[in-house]
């Protein structure tokens, strides 16, 4: 008679490849994606990489599990336009494809019709054309993100707080405007800038991605205290009259607010490392450097952002 200790190794050991069955289920689960198709009319024949697949007729649209990448969607339908198309999926996302196939064109002439005895093998295709299908796409769409940089702003560490977004086309491309402001004070200073700002997705479909992203504007650089801000010029009194003073301990002289402001042009490319969240989050940290047009404004910096939407 098998032991009780021989009963609970038996036990243990399925408990434990149950454990493993079901995490690689659930890792080769999270591996796909999902594309979701809608038809008009809804009892189309829908083929997938040349396999077909029923829909659920009117009861909603088709959802079907695919390995990330491209796949070859046919739809048609008897006296319909047939609709071909290349629809990529990414992992972990939902792709809707909303199709609707317009009705083909009859010749001035009708063909004859069938035999009542023969009865057609194969189903009829129709001409494929894709003109006449109207067809829509999740690839565009708006997108923001808020900002935090750090940097160097005469010869000082500084850090920068802002934001940017726009509108996404075909999911690579952003075209939009950003502004960032310095939230701690250099010498008594602080700079604001903004302009459009421009991002060219190198890897849109890639868990881990690489953006090259862009801001060309310009900016201000004002007095940070109510009386006095440090700037590199001969020491006043409030009334604009020179004084004797000498250099205090940072090497500058003060002079009275509202007599200190620069505008300036500002360039900013910078590469950044993407991971995606999720369908419409982003989590991105960059290195970029930027170029102005005043004096001891430009360096490196650093940044981390997060992206909603496209």
């Amino acid at each position: 008679m098998p032991s009780v200790r021989s009963y609970a190794r038996v036990i243990a050991t399925a408990l434990f490849l149950g454990v493993i069955a079901t995490s690689a289920a659930a890792q080769q689960r999270t591996g796909y994606g999902t594309l979701s198709i809608a038809v008009r009319p809804p009892d189309a024949e829908i083929l997938i990489d040349g396999e077909k697949w029923t829909g659920p007729g009117g009861a909603g649209p088709l959802q079907v599990q695919l390995a990330p990448g491209t796949h070859r969607v046919e739809i048609r339908s008897p006296q319909r336009e047939t609709f071909v198309s290349d629809v990529t999926v990414r992992a972990g996302e939902t792709t809707p494809l909303n199709v609707s196939l317009t009705r083909a064109e009859s010749s001035e002439t009708a063909p004859p019709p069938p035999p009542p005895v023969e009865t057609p093998t194969t189903p009829r295709t129709a001409p494929q054309s894709s003109s006449p299908v109207h067809v829509t796409s999740n690839e565009d769409g708006l997108m923001i993100a808020p900002d935090y940089r750090v940097t160097e702003i005469n010869h000082h560490t500084s850090q920068l707080i802002g934001a940017y977004g726009g509108y996404v086309f075909g999911g690579q491309f952003l075209a939009g405007a950003g502004g960032y402001w310095q939230a701690d004070s250099t010498l008594g200073t602080r700079i604001a800038y903004f302009g459009p700002v421009f991002e060219w997705r190198v890897f849109p479909e890639r868990t881990i991605g690489l953006n090259l992203h862009g801001l060309v504007g310009g900016g201000w650089s004002y007095a940070d205290d109510f009386y006095y801000a440090n700037f590199d010029g001969p020491r006043v009194d409030p009334r604009g009259r020179p004084q004797p003073q000498p250099l205090n301990t940072n090497g500058h002289y003060g002079i009275p607010y509202g007599h200190y402001g620069a505008s300036f042009f500002v360039a900013e490319p910078e590469a950044q490392v993407v991971v995606r969240l999720g369908s419409s989050m982003r989590l991105q940290g960059g290195v970029g450097y930027r170029a102005t047009s005043e004096n001891g404004l430009s360096g490196v910096s650093g940044s981390v952002s997060m992206q909603f939407g496209r």
